[in-house]
């Protein structure tokens, strides 16, 4: 037995050190492996960390690896075992833990300090001058960190030179520029949110007496009147928000919403908001200056709310804008009832009656009604049945810019023993006038958007 043994044994030995330096190279990759995981590449001080990071602005943290393909390091959380991946631009790495520090203490005041744009399309630039080359544009509300004070050339306007300074700052991109503070809003992140500049933010400070110093007015109103296509069934003095303090009474009148809301109290809330009491409503004044509006959920209907989710998103709270209308609101009606009466004369001026053997008799008044007759070619398609022969005609409509320049004008027919207006569109080629009928998507707030390709559905020649 001991003569196999010690045959035996000269011939495993290859095999056992093989088996030795397979050990050895394991051993040797694992050391390496431990040591890598627990090995830095160096330190870093970070600049803007990411929204929900566990790391503070200005920490100083090991980086742990680079990655030249996703732009990132790796980097560990102070006071934990996690590690986060931060963009590159975010941080400023140093060698050894020392400088980092030194550096980080370097910012000091600076470390959690930005900057939120208070107008859109202010520039960082490549100098701290109002010449140099442009190198990013902030949008307004955004914000933008800033890492030091620095000396530049004076802003002027008028003349005169404009309080602020020059900071060299990065963008939410990692783009580096300077930026001139005068349209800043200083903002230090270890004090409090970020402040929301946009116009339609809440404003701070500004009492509920606002609400009854003038009638608040749809925030559509302004635009209507400053393109001068008013839709007047959404542009009336009935429209608006009417308070009466003796009697406890606000009054909201909109096209898709109307309450009386009698309220015991009008409660300020922390957000700067107002609640009425009771009423479920609430509202607030935007840095603007216009007041939005709130109703309680279960005051909108199906559809409307239906509409704010569509068009805002499902979690989206319903809310309406009222402004302080600067025109009068009667005087408006009365010019825009003027237009169309004036649209209308020059629609009649070369005759009122339109023949045709396929689609009847057409007269039109400037009293503004018309008579249809034997138009039964146009039934259901066109007019539904039963529509009778008489109506109202009303140039309502406005052709929406950049409209085909087939169509002179649009208008509605009333049919008295219709329930709807049916919106045309014509053009007048001589003593030839054709009509489309305009698909009903088509006309929004008046304004209709005439498809391409749209065909006439009837075509009648003036009477002579």
């Amino acid at each position: 037995m001991a003569s196999r043994i010690g045959l035996d044994i000269p011939r495993s030995r290859p095999a056992l050190r093989l088996g030795l330096a397979v050990l050895a190279l394991c051993c040797a990759l694992t050391a390496a492996a431990l040591s890598s995981c627990s090995s830095r590449e160096g330190w870093a001080v970070v600049l803007w960390p990411p929204e929900g990071s566990a790391i503070g602005f200005g920490a100083v943290v090991p980086v742990h690896f680079k990655s030249n393909i996703t732009k990132t390091y790796a980097v560990g959380v102070p006071g934990s075992s996690d590690k986060e991946e931060l963009e590159l631009w975010r941080v400023e790495p140093y060698r050894t833990r020392s400088k980092a520090k030194a550096a980080a203490a370097g910012y000091g005041e600076y470390a959690s300090l930005l900057g939120v744009a208070a107008r859109d399309g202010l520039l960082l630039r490549a100098k701290p001058d109002n010449v140099s080359a442009q190198t990013y544009r902030l949008r307004l509300g955004q914000p933008v960190k800033l890492l030091r004070k620095t000396q530049g050339a004076v802003v002027e306007t008028g003349g005169a030179a404009l309080p602020g300074d020059w900071y060299y700052a990065l963008a939410e991109d990692g783009t580096s520029g300077y930026v001139f503070s005068n349209q800043l809003e200083l903002w230090n992140a270890a004090e409090g949110p970020m402040p929301d500049l946009r116009p339609e933010a809440p404003a701070s400070g500004v009492s509920v007496s606002a609400l009854f110093d003038t009638v608040w007015r749809p925030d559509y109103f302004d635009s209507m009147t400053a393109s001068g296509l008013l839709d007047l069934s959404a542009y009336r003095s009935r429209y608006g928000i009417f308070t009466d303090p003796a009697r406890k009474q606000i009054r909201v009148e909109r096209p898709e919403f109307s309450k009386v809301y009698r309220y015991d109290s009008i409660a300020p809330k922390e957000d700067g908001s107002f609640e009425i009491v009771p009423g479920g409503a609430s509202f607030y004044f935007t840095k603007a200056g216009s007041l939005v509006f709130a109703p309680a959920r279960e005051d909108l209907s199906a559809s409307v709310l239906a509409r704010f989710a569509e068009e805002k998103g499902p979690d989206s709270i319903p809310a309406f804008e009222f402004v302080r209308h600067g025109k009068d609101v009667h005087d408006a009606i009365a010019a825009e009832e003027r237009r169309r009466l004036s649209a209308l004369s020059d629609f009649v001026a070369g005759g009122e009656r339109y023949e045709s053997d396929a689609y009847g008799v057409l007269i039109v008044t400037r009293s503004a009604r018309f008579t249809w007759v034997a138009y039964g070619a146009l039934v259901p398609d066109v007019i539904p049945e039963g529509s009778g022969e008489t109506g109202t005609i009303s140039m309502d409509l406005y052709l929406a810019p950049g409209s085909p320049t087939e169509w002179e004008g649009v208008f509605t027919l009333r049919f008295d023993a219709a329930k709807a207006g049916l919106p045309f569109a014509y053009q007048r080629i001589d003593d030839e006038l054709l009509l489309a009928l305009l698909p009903a998507d088509s006309v929004r707030n008046a304004v209709v958007t005439v498809p391409s390709g749209l065909e006439p559905v009837a075509s009648m020649n003036r009477y002579r």
